[in-house]
């Protein structure tokens, strides 16, 4: 015999509950609501106020805690306890922003645990990846990223708390947290003043230019700019802590995306982006040595009132080539 073949299916209990009188149902409801916890919780966070929801959150996240740092030291751990608890949320509970909290909560015991005792397992760490996964994927579901920016700093966090743990674990974390669609520059690490400098290095240009293409958007071209610079700092720093290669199309696409500018606009940007780079010796080229001197300290720089165009510059006799 099957698990449970000998209950009754969904569609056996609706036809023999049609048939009952009311005060037969209320009195099976009331039975139920007394014989189970799960049924109880359920049944008042449906019919109760916020109060009552909040109170039902704290005391999962403290049977949550209890699973991990247990008062009995001798007693034994299983993380699939713990997960059990969140299933059994999930179940009773329809604020899927505390569906969310609670899911982080688990990962940030899971965290904490292994920081407190050390590495455990593969296992161990799979189950908390998983779960940092699905809340990577519920934030993603949002309609914007009001939720995200609530929980923003314990999100990284979980990252930046993993530094040192083996198995992989902050690695697929950060693969992880990198899919995160509200992602702004706010939550990388970034150089905020040499930013900055690459706007105004930007804004400055544009200003001394006769002619721009058309920003056909609602918004002074300096906003743009730096929203096309920010998106374009998040997206290398997520291929970068990926350790990704990655096409134009790949990081105008993750632009646009963020943005919503057109991508002639972006492509533009962009190029005044690296002209600021050629300008600071970002780009070395080092395919060869100067035709002139034999100096191995070639530059690329931009050409001159001509967009995307680029040549070979020696710092050390000033001699220039076309980039061949």
């Amino acid at each position: 015999m099957k698990k449970d073949e000998h209950l009754l299916n969904v569609t056996e209990l609706k036809n023999i509950l049609k048939k009952q009188t009311k005060e037969n149902l209320t009195e099976l409801l009331v039975d139920c609501y007394k014989l189970n916890s799960s049924v109880r919780e359920f049944i008042s966070l449906k019919y109760v106020g916020q109060e009552t929801m909040k109170y039902i959150f704290e005391t999962y996240k403290n049977k949550i805690f209890d699973v991990f740092f247990p008062r009995n030291k001798k007693a034994g751990f299983k993380i699939g306890d713990a997960r059990n608890l969140v299933s059994e949320f999930k179940k009773i509970c329809s604020d899927e922003v505390l569906v969310i909290d609670l899911m982080l909560y688990y990962v940030e015991m899971g965290v904490e645990f292994t920081n407190d005792y050390g590495d455990i397992n593969q296992s161990f760490y799979s189950s908390l990846e998983n779960m940092y996964g699905s809340v990577v994927k519920a934030l993603n579901k949002q309609k914007d990223s009001s939720f995200f920016s609530t929980l923003s700093k314990r999100i990284k966090a979980v990252v930046d708390d993993t530094d040192g743990i083996g198995w992989g674990f902050q690695e697929s974390l950060k693969d992880i947290y990198y899919d995160i669609n509200w992602l702004e520059v706010s939550n990388i690490d970034v150089d905020s003043n040499k930013l900055e400098k690459i706007k105004e290095y930007i804004s400055s240009r544009l200003r001394k230019r006769k002619e721009l293409p058309s920003f056909k958007v609602n918004m002074s071209v300096t906003d743009i700019i730096g929203k096309i610079i920010d998106a374009d700092e998040v997206f290398i720093d997520k291929m970068d802590k990926q350790s990704r290669s990655f096409s134009d199309d790949e990081e105008h696409g993750f632009i646009a995306k963020k943005t919503h500018a057109e991508p002639k606009i972006i492509e533009f940007v962009l190029w005044q982006k690296y002209c600021y780079e050629m300008e600071n010796d970002y780009w070395h080229y080092s395919e060869g040595k100067c035709l002139k001197c034999g100096s191995d300290k070639l530059y690329i720089r931009e050409v001159p009132e001509k967009d995307y165009a680029e040549k070979i510059v020696c710092k050390n006799c000033c001699s220039e080539f076309d980039r061949g």
